[in-house]
């Protein structure tokens, strides 16, 4: 890669690491609410492979990173806090909808991500590896979030 390229992904790195950060820290918010039940086993999960991918993507940052100018990742660079956006959510059907657009927003920064990369590395497969993971997750809060809809609108009928 060149330097320019090189600089560019660093801090995409920073940046996708931080938004797993926060990832982390919403599944930890939302597993102590009490009305996410069935749901526990999901966002445990979540919360297990923001914690993973976090540890590969210091591993990825600290490859390409230049000692002398880039900052080492850090809790530091947040400003947000996950209880906020879950403090007015209380039904599974409002938590899958935030996860569901959190899930979203850091695919795009996935495949963004990935087209800096050459297609044989390493770092491309575990890019590939926790893009094909978090579609999984996307795809199962689009799933929750419509099944509590439908059960909504079955007792709205009724």
């Amino acid at each position: 890669m060149e330097d320019v390229k090189v600089n560019d992904f660093v801090l995409m790195v920073r940046t996708l690491w931080g938004e797993q950060k926060k990832r982390e820290l919403l599944y930890l918010e939302a597993l102590k609410k009490d009305s996410m039940g069935p749901f526990r086993k999901v966002l445990s999960q979540g919360h297990l492979s923001a914690v993973l991918f976090q540890r590969e993507l210091h591993s990825i940052y600290d490859y390409f990173k230049c000692f002398l100018t880039d900052k080492e990742l850090g809790v530091a660079d947040m400003n947000m806090r996950p209880a906020s956006l879950l403090k007015d959510l209380n039904d599974t059907e409002e938590v899958a909808g935030l996860f569901k657009k959190i899930e979203a927003g850091i695919l795009q920064l996935y495949k963004t991500l990935r087209a800096h990369v050459d297609r044989e590395s390493e770092a491309r497969q575990v890019l590939d590896e926790h893009l094909l993971r978090i579609s999984e997750f996307y795809d199962t809060f689009s799933k929750l979030e419509m099944v509590n809809r439908k059960k909504t609108t079955y007792v709205a009928a009724a």
